[in-house]
């Protein structure tokens, strides 16, 4: 996981959580913190290799060692241009793949690996049927990956029901999977 740690490390990175944290301190709702994007790539990770759906990132040109820095790379830098969606309401998730592209070029990713993180940043928000598999893996490991149920402002979020509702229906397809 060389090339992860890079990313952590990239001073890009590193100054975009920053701008992240500064437009996000009054927050009440969720941040897009570190901790937040460690934990979509995680969660993503065991999404993809649980549900035996990694095999299918490495047929499209991921070779198998590198594919778990590839799902990683997607979930630390989905939410990178949060501060640039609040400055001029560009959406995060284009603006995202677009900062993304030289810190990824910068830590070893090859060009094909590059591009399907890529993809998959620009489709988290939405996931959908017309989204790659880690895009539609992001989306949902970003959602997942919430902890809503501690929330203090669970209350007052538009999010609140919809994430409850995502994670009581993946709670009955796993039910029906055992049966």
């Amino acid at each position: 996981m060389d090339r992860v740690k890079a990313i952590i490390n990239h001073p890009l990175y590193r100054e975009y959580l920053e701008k992240n944290a500064q437009r996000e301190k009054e927050r009440r709702f969720c941040r897009h913190d570190f901790q937040h994007m460690e934990d979509v790539a995680r969660v993503s990770y065991n999404i993809l290799t649980d549900s035996g759906r990694i095999g299918d990132i490495i047929s499209r040109g991921v070779s198998r060692e590198f594919v778990r820095e590839v799902i990683y790379a997607a979930g630390l830098l989905h939410d990178i241009a949060r501060w640039i969606q609040y400055d001029t309401g560009e959406d995060h998730a284009l603006a995202g793949a677009r900062l993304a592209r030289p810190i990824m070029e910068n830590t070893g990713f090859d060009p094909r690996e590059t591009a399907l993180a890529l993809r998959a940043i620009r489709e988290h928000r939405r996931g959908g049927p017309g989204a790659s598999l880690l895009g539609r893996t992001l989306c949902l490991a970003d959602d997942l990956s919430r902890p809503c149920g501690k929330c203090d402002a669970r209350l007052d979020c538009y999010k609140f029901e919809q994430m409850e509702n995502i994670r009581r229906e993946l709670a009955l397809t796993q039910k029906i999977l055992v049966l």
